[in-house]
């Protein structure tokens, strides 16, 4: 085998290597995308319902007030955090 077939040769094996692990990162990244997506719509009907509880916290009684206060900061701490993960995803 003289030098031309062998640069051949390893060219066409890195290729197949390349082309293999190209397509197993082109899957994961559908399946990402995929759990990304369902994340993002779980967070969007939380952040739906945490404009609603905001809204009515104007409504609300000094008593609980400080209760529904406390549940908005938590449900924003798990929005904040839900967004983090898809941005360290991306």
């Amino acid at each position: 085998m003289n030098i031309t077939d062998k640069i051949i040769d390893r060219s066409e094996k890195l290729f197949k290597e390349l082309d293999t692990e190209r397509e197993k990162l082109q899957l994961q990244l559908h399946l990402l995308s995929l759990d990304a997506k369902q994340e993002w719509d779980e967070l969007e009907e939380k952040y739906e319902q945490f404009k609603i509880k905001a809204s009515e916290v104007a409504e609300v009684t000094e008593e609980s007030a400080s209760e529904v206060g406390e549940a908005l900061k938590l449900v924003g701490e798990e929005l904040h955090k839900g967004y983090k993960r898809i941005r360290d995803r991306m």
